[in-house]
């Protein structure tokens, strides 16, 4: 799997991804807003063999510390086969380089698969947002937490 940088040349793709991947997709805008914040990062993973097509996306938020997963997508027809997996591992490499202590994310409740996915990477239920995803929709808040480090003190008992 190959991964760069989302690009304004991918939206075509991307938002055909989005429509088949979600009731309320991103729009056009959404996608081009998130391109101009300098906290904002998305990828996309096309595949290893020309004409590398493109099979899903991440995107997120990095703001101090904290990192907020935004988006996840991956083609339909290219579902369990790993590629959700390296994009959320994609996004567990920016928690050393960037020093990440907490990741947040919302997914729809009803979205089980991607709830066993993030609960794989150490993600727990932290809250429930009422309504998230427009009326009846609700969204399930999942965290992850660094695991903290023992004190001296604690380490020394």
């Amino acid at each position: 799997m190959l991964f760069s940088p989302l690009t304004v040349a991918d939206l075509d793709e991307v938002l055909d991804i989005e429509r088949r991947s979600f009731p309320e997709p991103w729009s056009r805008g959404m996608f081009l807003h998130e391109l101009k914040l300098p906290f904002s990062k998305s990828i996309v993973a096309r595949a290893d063999d020309p004409p590398h097509a493109l099979l899903g996306y991440v995107c997120w938020w990095l703001v101090g510390d904290e990192l907020q997963i935004l988006n996840v997508a991956v083609r339909p027809e290219r579902r369990r086969n790993g590629i959700g997996r390296a994009l959320v591992k994609l996004v567990f490499a920016q928690v050393e380089a960037q020093h990440v202590s907490t990741i947040t994310l919302e997914v729809r409740r009803e979205s089980t698969a991607a709830i066993a996915l993030y609960s794989s990477f150490g993600f727990t239920e932290s809250g429930m947002r009422r309504h998230y995803y427009g009326r009846g929709a609700d969204a399930v808040l999942m965290t992850w937490a660094r695991p903290q480090e023992p004190t001296r003190a604690a380490a020394e008992r």
